[in-house]
């Protein structure tokens, strides 16, 4: 994900379940932490719900009665169901959380392959939040329950993002694209039951037109599927919107139209309209076509086709991407925005089979021409159409990836946040000039409105730490890092310059989730931590960072602000020419890896000209430092 340009800000960690630091505070860079990062600022910290450790109560499943079993691990996904009872909203009640689990194992309460959990939670005084006790209609009581997907849909496999709509209706989605039922039975492992499955009889919950089908076990996978986290049981699978590997969607303010996202190579970006508004289980899917008049394919609701979509719609033209995952609808300006985490290495997957048909999307011709300016200094010499070969014969390796803007009314897709920045070095750590301020392989992706301000939330899963995509600073470790950060909407062009760190997870894992429960409250989690980490930062877990309501300005410009508490400053940051100092002082100046490169006395202009574009620290004679970026 991308990179912060904190000033003041100071890596503090997370320790307790709860924590209040105060802000501002000197910097420290060292990353020695085997917790989640947390800034030290008036946020505060709160972990909810751990992966293996927190009891989930479970239905009656494969024969055995109900009863409770500890809780899947790899968090994903969090969908939020707002509490509408006035009475229970007067209580406190914020609403009910469900939690994607990724992990694919067998399990005989819980259920083979993927999963999900539900809780509720209730803000007490101030920030602190609680798991709410509560008994489900089907008996079930406790605070953590499974959702059950056995005896309602079948199972499903990885649970990864998923779709959370303003009034509460959750999907999850199962990314984990296989074709076989010996690579689902895994030797046991995943899937014990291969036999064939018949839609709407097998389980309870069919789908209209396809009932009484008999497809194969894993046809049954790499659906959305619709649950109700009040019950805490699965609905449906929406067999009509395709199988692919999905990775998340948005939904429209017309509750009609649905924006799906394929979380593969070559990628499918696909749009289903609902004959009815609210009424899912009719209407036509499109899958975009960059080539195609309006730039949609239809396709047809045939399960076979439906079965077979991304076969299908790569022979029809279907635009190509690298690895589509989390998406929103953006209420402020009525756009979606999407996630291309990227792939090192898309050539052979853009012109082998079906692929061979599909269209290389105009964004990554230019950034292909671009990239190949950078690395030859001079515009790339042939036609777009030449670009376009070069890309899908692998000459561009899609490093970073990207943050798109699909227009819903021109179905345009455009870039409109491009990773890196790239540096003609593979190894990260011998680029010690190498920004802190970037993005690499933005995953999950959601909006918060606070104060009048709308901001894009965006988290890093990162494909590699080659080609910097780690900055220096957290190099030292083996385990790679991956953060989280807020974008204002405001800027109409932003670059990674813009981006600002909120929080990252524990070292090893990916950070994802990120959703805004209202104005004050954020959800994350921390999926695969390294099992080395202290506990509970050992196992996936879920915590809250709140306080949003409390940040006195603007949230960038607050996270930004160069002010500590001996009121140095420094602007503006970044920098490209001449900084100016709030005061006349003595200051040095120090790149990341601690050398000295400058020192002035009696001064309150200072000339970076010369100075290559990165992070820096100045230290004044008080003993203050501020971080500024040169750019």
């Amino acid at each position: 994900m991308k990179k912060l340009l904190l000033s003041t800000l100071t890596v503090g960690f997370a320790l307790a379940t709860t924590a209040q630091i105060p802000f501002p505070v000197n910097i420290d860079t060292a990353w020695s932490t085997k917790t989640v990062w947390m800034p030290r600022s008036p946020l505060t910290y709160q972990t909810l719900f751990v992966g293996g450790t927190d009891t989930v109560q479970t239905t009656a499943t494969y024969g055995k009665a109900a009863g409770q079993a500890l809780a899947k691990q790899w968090h994903d996904f969090i969908g939020f169901t707002p509490e509408t009872d006035p009475v229970k909203i007067a209580e406190g009640d914020l609403g009910w959380i469900t939690v994607n689990h990724e992990m694919t194992i067998k399990n005989d309460s819980i259920g083979d392959g993927g999963g999900m959990t539900v809780f509720k939670l209730r803000r007490l005084n101030g920030d602190v939040l609680e798991i709410v006790p509560q008994t489900l209609a089907d008996g079930r009581n406790g605070k953590f329950f499974n959702i059950d997907f056995v005896n309602t849909v079948g199972e499903t496999g990885m649970n990864c993002g998923g779709i959370s709509t303003d009034d509460g209706r959750i999907w999850t989605a199962e990314e984990w694209m296989q074709n076989s039922n010996t690579a689902i039975f895994n030797n046991g492992n995943n899937f014990r039951d291969t036999t064939d499955f018949v839609i709407g009889t097998t389980t309870p919950a069919g789908f209209p037109g396809f009932n009484g089908r008999t497809i194969k076990r894993f046809q049954n996978l790499n659906w959305f599927v619709e649950v109700d986290p009040k019950s805490g049981k699965a609905i449906r699978k929406q067999y009509n919107w395709g199988r692919a590997g999905w990775e998340g969607g948005a939904l429209m303010p017309d509750n009609k139209t649905v924006y799906l996202f394929d979380d593969n190579t070559p990628g499918l970006l696909g749009k289903f309209i609902a004959t009815t508004a609210g009424d899912f289980t009719a209407g036509q899917l499109y899958v975009h076509g960059q080539n195609t008049p309006g730039n949609w394919i239809a396709i047809e609701n045939n399960l076979d086709t439906l079965i077979a979509l991304r076969t299908v719609a790569l022979r029809r033209g279907a635009t190509m991407f690298t690895r589509l995952e989390w998406g929103a609808l953006n209420k402020t300006n009525g756009k979606i925005y999407v996630t291309e985490t990227g792939n090192d290495n898309p050539g052979t997957a853009f012109k082998n089979g079906a692929s061979a048909s599909g269209t290389i999307p105009n964004h990554l011709v230019s950034a292909y021409k671009n990239r190949y300016q950078t690395v030859n200094g001079m515009p790339f010499p042939g036609t777009d159409a030449v670009a376009s070969d070069s890309v899908r014969n692998g000459a561009f390796k899609d490093y970073y990836g990207r943050v798109l803007e699909i227009n819903p009314e021109s179905g345009e897709v455009k870039s409109f946040l491009e990773g890196g920045p790239y540096l003609n070095s593979s190894t990260s750590q011998a680029s010690s000039a190498y920004p802190n301020i970037h993005l690499s392989n933005p995953d999950g992706l959601n909006f918060a409105y606070i104060n009048g301000k709308t901001y894009m939330i965006v988290q890093e899963d990162l494909n590699g730490r080659t080609w910097n995509r780690m900055p220096a600073e957290f190099q030292s470790g083996s385990q790679t890092v991956c953060e989280s950060f807020l974008l204002d909407m405001a800027n109409a062009n932003p670059t990674y310059n813009d981006l600002v760190r909120i929080t990252a997870c524990a070292p090893g894992a990916e950070i994802t989730g990120g959703i805004a429960l209202d104005s004050k409250t954020f959800l994350f989690n921390s999926q695969h931590p390294d099992a080395g980490n202290i506990f509970p930062y050992n196992n996936s877990l879920t915590y809250a960072v709140s306080g949003w309501d409390g940040v006195p300005t603007a949230i960038n410009e607050y996270f930004q602000s160069t002010q500590n508490s001996k009121g140095f400053t420094a602007y503006p940051n970044p920098v490209a020419s001449e900084l100016t100092l709030n005061k006349v002082t003595d200051v040095a100046i120090y790149d990341m890896t601690g050398k000295r490169v400058k020192v002035m006395r009696n001064t309150q202009k200072i000339d970076v000209s010369d100075l290559k574009p990165g992070a820096y620290f100045l230290l004044n004679a008080d003993g203050d430092k501020i971080k500024v970026i040169v750019q």
